[in-house]
């Protein structure tokens, strides 16, 4: 067995980073090192715990189990790390030149991410965030294993080891072009199940009236379902086709002379927009700081 001291943070920071990018050579330009000495590190990792750690497949690493469930513990590690030695100088957003991973959907990006950007713009204008279109199924994961460092979304994400903070609620209103001409103000129930329709798909997360809808029993014959919100008010506008989208969403559409909104006729809950972090069990004043900006920009909503 070796020495418990045979071991240093470098060796932590190339495992983090191999797992990140399942990439020998990327881990090694990303710190400025040999492939050989990445090599070396994962060779004495991997004696030390008695497991391959990465396998390789077509080309790209493979973490194994315990390398996944090693993966976010060691990376809060590092983190908690870097943060005490940085703490010497303090964080400063205004000098910063960190960027943080954050995850929304379409709708998020092109509604709610400029409020964002305008308040890094004003208070850390070094900072970048890299944004990443939301896998709901995969979302939960992404912050545990540190690909993420917030998601705003609307579906509850589970676990204790996560952190929910409610931002804002909206309704959902029917959408449609403004020559559409059947479709009032407040359709009814038989004038809706007449109409051919768009959907949009699970992954958004808007899932609330596909439910409603199933659970009433409501007809609803599909033209076409989206992958996302994107291109929804270009089709809209095109066509007699209706569909639905959360109300700052539409309004959007509304204001520029494309699309007008109308009651849906039935009731809906209320979409809940929710900022997502990971609970730490070591401070990170960074992690802090991007989390408030976060929640302080978006929580009313926007047109």
């Amino acid at each position: 067995m070796e020495d418990v001291s045979d071991y240093d943070i470098g060796m932590v920071r190339i495992f983090v980073l191999v797992y990140e990018t399942r990439s020998v050579t990327e881990a090694a330009q990303q710190l400025f090192i040999t492939q050989p000495s990445v090599s070396y590190a994962l060779g004495k990792l991997r004696n030390r715990f008695g497991d391959r750690l990465f396998v390789r497949r077509q080309q790209r690493l493979v973490p194994t189990r315990l390398a996944d469930e090693l993966y976010p513990r060691l990376r809060e590690l590092l983190e908690g790390m870097d943060g005490v030695m940085g703490q010497a100088a303090g964080f400063d957003p205004a000098t910063s030149t960190r960027t943080f991973r954050l995850h929304m959907t379409d709708v998020g990006i092109t509604g709610l991410l400029p409020r964002v950007l305008r308040r890094l713009a004003a208070e850390a204008p070094g900072i970048a965030v890299e944004l990443e279109s939301l896998n709901l199924p995969a979302a939960a994961d992404a912050l545990r294993l540190g690909r993420a460092d917030a998601v705003v979304c609307t579906p509850l994400l589970d676990g204790p080891d996560l952190v929910r903070e409610l931002l804002f609620t909206q309704p959902y209103v029917g959408v449609c072009g403004t020559g559409h001409p059947r479709i009032g103000e407040r359709p009814t129930v038989e004038e809706f199940e007449a109409e051919l329709h768009v959907g949009v798909a699970a992954e958004t997360g808007h899932q609330a009236v596909d439910l409603r809808i199933r659970e009433l029993g409501v007809k609803r014959r599909m033209a076409v379902r989206l992958p996302s919100f994107a291109g929804l008010a270009g089709i809209l506008a095109q066509t007699e086709l209706l569909s639905f989208a959360p109300e700052s969403y539409a309004q959007r559409f509304v204001a520029q002379g494309q699309l007008r909104v109308f009651e849906l006729p039935f009731a809906v809950p209320v979409s809940e927009v929710a900022l997502y972090t990971v609970r730490r069990q070591l401070p990170s004043p960074e992690a802090d700081w991007f989390r408030g900006l976060v929640a302080d920009a978006l929580r009313t909503p926007v047109a």
